[in-house]
C-alpha cells in the first residue's frame, strides 16, 4: 500500500505514537514541536528513537489484530449484527464495496465502533518495515537490543502480512503492482524466518513459530506447517494486552459486542456443545436483553468480560490444531484424533467419536474443522479464513452462515464476499496499477 513520502510517514505513525508516547516523560516534546515531518527525520531515524518505534509497531499491531479479529467474527459467521446498524448490517451481510459507504472495511480504523480491515492493517505492516530498516541501517554500537529488536519487530511484520493474507483478496505494497494474497503469506513466512535468525527466543521464538506454521498452512504446505508448529511448547500463549485507557487501547471484541450489544454470537454458537454437554470453550448466553431498536434478543459470551480482556494472537492450542490437520493431510487421523481427545479433556468433554462420529481421514476433519477449531480459536481472528480454507470455494467442510440469499432482516440479502478487494484508494494512489493516480 502506498505509505512512501514524509507526510505519508507522519499520518502513519501518529497513532502509534500516541499510545507510546503518552505520559512518557521527556518523550512528550515530540509531540510538541511545529513541524511534524521534522519529528520523523530528525528523531523517529534516530537511533536513541529505535526503543521507541519498536512499541509502535507492537500498538499498531495489537490495534490491528483486534479489529481483524472483529471483521472476522461479524463477515465470518461467529457473529450477527443484531442491531440493524447500517455499518454493522454492511460486515454481517458480506456486502463490501471497494469506495463510498459500502467501503467501510477500507475507512474504518483503530478507536472506531466498527471492524476494520484496510488502514489498520496497512499501517501496522508499513511501520514494522519501516522499522526494520532503520534496524538495518543502526549498528550495534547505535542500538544494543539491535538484534532483540529485530527478532520483535520481525515476528509483529510477519503477523501483520498473515493478516492482509487472511482478510484481502488481493495485495498491493510500497506503490507495487497488484499481486494475489499469496505473496503476503509468503512475505509473512519470510518475516517469521527472519525473526526465528535474528536470535528471537522464549515467547517471540515460539509467537514466530506458530505465525510461521499459520502463514504455511494458509499456503497448503500442511507437512512444512507441522514441522514449524511441533517446536512450540506446551502451556505457550502470546496474548495481545488492551486497557480502559481509551478507545484506541480498549479491546475492540468487548466494545461492539459487550458495551455497545450490537452484535450477538450467531447461531451455531449459542448452545454449542458435545455429546449434550455444554463446551466451555463457546460460553454463550442471551442476556436476558432484546435490543431496543430490532427487538431482537442479545446473547453475549465470556470470551472478552471487559475492555482489559487479553486476546491470544498466537498459542500452542493453535500449534496442536495445525499438527492435527496435517496429520489427517498425510492419512494419520489416529494422530489427530488423538490430539482432539487432549482438547476434549481440559474442557469436560466425551473423547471423539462418542457422537458417533467415524475414524476415517474425512470425519475427523470434519470435527476438527466444525468443533475443535471453532472452538479453541473462537473469536480470535481464525474463523475468516477458515471459511476460505474449509468453505464453499475450498473443501465445503464449512457453510456460509447465513446463506447466499437469505433474508437479512433489515431489507437486505446476505452475499458471499468473506475477502476484500483492494479499495478505491489504493487505485486512486497506486501509480503502479493501471488506472492509478500520482
Amino acid at each position: 500500500m502506498k505509505m512512501t513520502n514524509t507526510s505519508t510517514k507522519f499520518h502513519a505513525l501518529t497513532l502509534s505514537l500516541a499510545v507510546t508516547l503518552a505520559g512518557c516523560g521527556a518523550l512528550d516534546d515530540l509531540l510538541e514541536v511545529d513541524a511534524p515531518s521534522q519529528v520523523i527525520a530528525s528523531d523517529l531515524e534516530n537511533p536513541a528513537a529505535a526503543g521507541l518505534m519498536v512499541n509502535s509497531v507492537a500498538n499498531e499491531v495489537r490495534c490491528a489484530y483486534a479489529y481483524f479479529a472483529a471483521a472476522g467474527a461479524i463477515t465470518g459467521n461467529e457473529w450477527r449484527d443484531v442491531s440493524n446498524n447500517t455499518v454493522l448490517n454492511i460486515w454481517d451481510s458480506r456486502t463490501h464495496d471497494t469506495s463510498g459507504y459500502g467501503a467501510q472495511y477500507a475507512s474504518a480504523d483503530c478507536g472506531s465502533s466498527q471492524p476494520a480491515i484496510y488502514k489498520p492493517q496497512s499501517r501496522a505492516r508499513w511501520i514494522a518495515d519501516f522499522t526494520l530498516g532503520l534496524l538495518d541501517d543502526w549498528t550495534v554500537a547505535d542500538v544494543p537490543e539491535k538484534a532483540e529488536y529485530q527478532a520483535l519487530v520481525n515476528m509483529y511484520a510477519g503477523f501483520a502480512y498473515l493478516m492482509m493474507g487472511e482478510s484481502m483478496c488481493e495485495v498491493a505494497f510500497d506503490n507495487g503492482p497488484v499481486q494475489d494474497r499469496g505473496t503476503a503469506f509468503s512475505t509473512a513466512v519470510a518475516r517469521f524466518d527472519a525473526s526465528i535468525s535474528a536470535g528471537a527466543s522464549g515467547d517471540v521464538l515460539h509467537a514466530a513459530q506458530v505465525g510461521k506454521a499459520r502463514a504455511q498452512l494458509d499456503q497448503g504446505d500442511l507437512a512444512g506447517a507441522a514441522v514449524t508448529a511441533a517446536s512450540v511448547p506446551s502451556g505457550f500463549v502470546w496474548n495481545l494486552a488492551f486497557s480502559d485507557a481509551s478507545n484506541v487501547t480498549r479491546n475492540t471484541l468487548w466494545n461492539i459486542s459487550v458495551d455497545d450489544e450490537n452484535v450477538s454470537p450467531a447461531e451455531p454458537y449459542r448452545n454449542f456443545a458435545y455429546n449434550g454437554v455444554a463446551d466451555p470453550r463457546v460460553n454463550t448466553f442471551y442476556t436476558g436483553n432484546d435490543h431496543p431498536r430490532t427487538g431482537l434478543e442479545i446473547w453475549n459470551s465470556d470470551k472478552f468480560p471487559n475492555a482489559s480482556s487479553p486476546l491470544e494472537m498466537a498459542s500452542y492450542a493453535e500449534a496442536q490444531l495445525i499438527i492435527a490437520e496435517a496429520a489427517i493431510a498425510a492419512g494419520n487421523p489416529g494422530e489427530a484424533i488423538a490430539i482432539i481427545n487432549n482438547f476434549h479433556s481440559a474442557a469436560g468433554l466425551d473423547a471423539y467419536g462418542a457422537e458417533g462420529e467415524a475414524s476415517d481421514a474425512q470425519s475427523v476433519l470434519e470435527h476438527l474443522i466444525r468443533h475443535t477449531r471453532a472452538a479453541e480459536l473462537f473469536l480470535e481472528g481464525q474463523h475468516l479464513y477458515d471459511l476460505t480454507r474449509h468453505g464453499p470455494s475450498g473443501t465445503g467442510i464449512l457453510s456460509l452462515y447465513p446463506a447466499v440469499g437469505v433474508d437479512d432482516g433489515f431489507g437486505g440479502q446476505y452475499s458471499n464476499q468473506i475477502c476484500f478487494d483492494l479499495p478505491a484508494t489504493e487505485f486512486q494512489n497506486n501509480t503502479t496499477i493501471v488506472g492509478g493516480g500520482g
